[in-house]
C-alpha cells in the first residue's frame, strides 16, 4: 500500500541523504533527482512528494521500495 502524501516518511526520504541501499535503480535515480530539486527549490517539497507517490503508482515493480523510507 502506498502511504498518504502527508505520511512523514515522503518528506523524510526527500529531505534526507540517506542512501537506499536495495532500492532498485529506476527509484535511486528519482529520488537523487528529487532531493537535489528540493534542495535547489524547498518550496518544490509538496509537488515533488505529488511525483515520488505517482511513479510508486505507475510502477508496481518498486512498490517494496518505499519499505526503505
Amino acid at each position: 500500500m502506498i502511504p498518504d502524501a502527508s505520511n512523514p516518511c515522503w518528506q523524510r526520504v526527500l529531505m534526507t541523504e540517506k542512501e537506499l541501499a536495495g532500492a532498485v535503480l529506476a527509484t535511486k535515480l528519482l529520488v537523487t533527482r528529487l532531493r537535489r530539486e528540493v534542495k535547489q527549490r524547498p518550496a518544490a517539497l509538496n509537488s515533488k512528494i505529488a511525483e515520488l507517490r505517482t511513479y510508486f503508482e505507475k510502477n508496481s515493480f518498486a512498490v517494496k521500495d518505499i519499505a526503505l523510507f
